[in-house]
C-alpha cells in the first residue's frame, strides 16, 4: 500500500463498517462466533443483538485498550458450538435455562505454546446482562497486576490457573455486587458441527450451503 493511498484505504474500510481499532493491540480482539448466526434452523436463538452490543461496548472503550495482552471473546448460540468455545479467553455459551435465553460461561481457554480448554464458571447470564459479565470478568482480569509483570503469562488462562473459575466468580460478583445464577452447561451430545452441507435455514424456502 502506497502512503498516499492509505488515507482512501481506511475511508473504504469505515464504509464497509470495518476497523483496524486494536489490531495487534493489548485489547478485546475480533469477536467470534457462529457464521450462521440468525439464519441456522436448528440455533438456540439469535444472539446477533449481544454480539453487536459488545463490539459497540468493548471495540475502541478507552477502559479496555490497555489490557495485560490480548484478549479474546467467542459468542453464540450454535446448537453444535462450531466456534469452538473451549480455546478463548471468554466465551459465552447460549442455552435455555428456565425457558430463558441466556448464556453459561467459560472462562481461561487459549492454545499457542500453553494450551488451556476453558473451564466453566458454573453461572447463567441471561442476554440483558452479558456484556456487563463480559465487561466484569475482563476488568478483575486487567486489574490484577499480577498478570502484567510478564507478557508470557499474561492471559486470562494464567489467571484462571492460580484462582480457578471458582476464584473468578468470586471476583467477578463481588464487582458487580450481586450474585450470579448457578448453572452447569452441559455437554454436547455429539462431537461440535462445522456447517458443512447443505441445510435449511430458519428463513422459509432458503438453504445454506457450507
Amino acid at each position: 500500500l502506497e502512503l498516499a493511498k492509505l488515507p482512501d484505504v481506511f475511508a473504504h474500510l469505515e464504509a464497509a463498517g470495518i476497523t483496524t481499532a486494536g489490531g495487534c493491540g493489548d485489547t478485546v480482539r475480533n469477536i467470534t462466533g457462529c457464521p450462521l448466526q440468525g439464519i441456522a434452523h436448528d440455533e438456540l436463538f439469535d444472539c446477533s443483538d449481544v454480539v453487536e452490543e459488545a463490539a459497540e461496548f468493548f471495540f475502541g472503550n478507552p477502559e479496555f485498550s490497555n489490557l495485560p495482552r490480548k484478549h479474546k471473546y467467542s459468542i453464540s448460540s450454535c446448537a453444535h458450538r462450531c466456534n469452538a468455545p473451549e480455546i478463548n479467553c471468554i466465551s459465552l455459551v447460549g442455552v435455555i435455562h428456565e425457558g430463558r435465553e441466556g448464556f453459561a460461561v467459560l472462562v481461561g481457554g487459549g492454545l499457542s505454546s500453553v494450551p488451556r480448554i476453558a473451564r466453566d464458571l458454573g453461572v447463567f447470564v441471561p442476554k440483558a446482562e452479558a456484556v456487563e459479565v463480559l465487561a466484569a470478568i475482563t476488568g478483575a482480569w486487567s486489574d490484577d497486576l499480577r498478570y502484567r509483570v510478564s507478557r508470557v503469562k499474561a492471559r486470562l488462562k494464567f489467571m484462571i490457573d492460580d484462582i480457578g473459575p471458582e476464584g473468578m466468580r468470586e471476583r467477578v460478583e463481588a464487582r458487580l455486587g450481586r450474585r450470579l445464577e448457578d448453572f452447569t452447561l452441559p455437554p454436547l451430545e455429539a462431537q461440535p458441527a462445522n456447517h458443512l452441507g447443505v441445510h435449511e435455514q430458519k428463513q422459509d424456502c432458503l438453504v445454506t450451503v457450507g
